[in-house]
């Protein structure tokens, strides 16, 4: 808390000297500015407008000038300022000796102080406090501990994680639900680690459906042939690759909940053997809504690794 500074006259020096307000006995001056001709061994204590500015809102200071027989404060002091005060958190000053809560005055109303001995006129009184501050429109901690908990995103515009998928041992095929809502139009699907018994691609279909995949496929090997694969009413489309070596797969899902067409893309590169890229893109033709996938290996079983789904519009 901010006391009032004290000050002593050195002659010998010419200055005035900053003492502790402890120190301070009478006579001494109460007043905003230094005396002028002062005398070895006068005390100033500096009342007020020298002291830095310190937020109101944080923190209270109320001066005024008695004019003699008071022994009560309230209303406005000298600078028009409403006595205010946290009651317990209140500090009174009479010409700068600090009083004595409960015992030189009573502070519990935050308005009024009571209980002083009978001032004298031009006797100074302060009243400083710090003010109860209160933050409106947060989070309490178990609110955001339950966001975090429950990995709720604070926005619903970007990249979401959905779901997380973890593929057992040597499965022939993995279905993931609840994976669109109508939270999200658009989706990405990566499926990686783990690996594959044989080399194949990834079939993937939406919900039971097993027919009305359109989607053509750009692809070229490492030693430099390319070629294409148009694919008309398919029972599925490639998503992806498995290898022994690792499961790949990066697909765009479009729609897929709203009762329109589904549209598709994916990339991928192939790691050895057979290694190649390739570039899809379709749709599924129908106006169904899904809200799960199914993803089976052209050949072989699939051990380990994670089917991820973020959701995004």
């Amino acid at each position: 808390m901010t006391t009032r500074p004290g000050y002593v006259w050195d002659a010998t020096a010419s200055e005035w000297v900053e003492i502790g307000q402890a120190a301070v006995v009478s006579p001494f001056k109460y007043q905003a500015s230094q005396p002028s001709s002062p005398a070895t061994g006068d005390i100033w204590i500096d009342s007020d407008d020298e002291v830095p500015s310190v937020d109101s809102t944080l923190y209270y200071r109320w001066t005024k000038t008695m004019s003699g027989g008071e022994t009560s404060l309230s209303g406005s002091d000298d600078n028009s300022l409403a006595l205010e005060y946290t009651p317990g958190y209140e500090s009174v000053f009479i010409n700068g000796v600090l009083q004595v809560r409960g015992s030189d005055y009573v502070a519990t109303t935050g308005t009024t102080v009571t209980g002083l001995t009978a001032l004298v006129a031009s006797d100074v009184v302060m009243v400083e406090s710090i003010i109860a501050y209160s933050v409106g429109d947060t989070y309490t901690q178990t609110q955001i501990s339950s966001l975090l908990d429950a990995k709720s995103p604070v926005s619903t515009t970007g990249l979401v994680l959905i779901t997380s998928a973890t593929i057992g041992t040597a499965v022939s095929s993995v279905v993931v639900t609840s994976a669109f809502s109508a939270t999200y139009d658009n989706y990405k699907i990566l499926i990686s680690g783990g690996t594959s018994s044989a080399d194949a691609h990834f079939k993937m279909t939406l919900g039971a459906t097993t027919t009305g995949y359109y989607f053509s496929e750009l692809y070229r090997t490492y030693a430099g042939t390319s070629g294409s694969d148009n694919l008309s009413n398919g029972a599925f489309f490639n998503a992806g690759s498995a290898r022994s070596n690792g499961l790949i797969a990066n697909v765009e899902i479009l729609n897929p909940f709203l009762s329109t067409r589904t549209a598709f893309s994916q990339f991928h590169g192939v790691l050895k053997t057979t290694d190649y890229m390739s570039i899809q893109a379709g749709f599924l033709d129908n106006a169904t809504s899904y809200t799960g996938f199914t993803i089976t290996p052209s050949s072989g079983t699939l051990t380990g690794g994670t089917i991820k789904v973020y959701g995004y519009k």
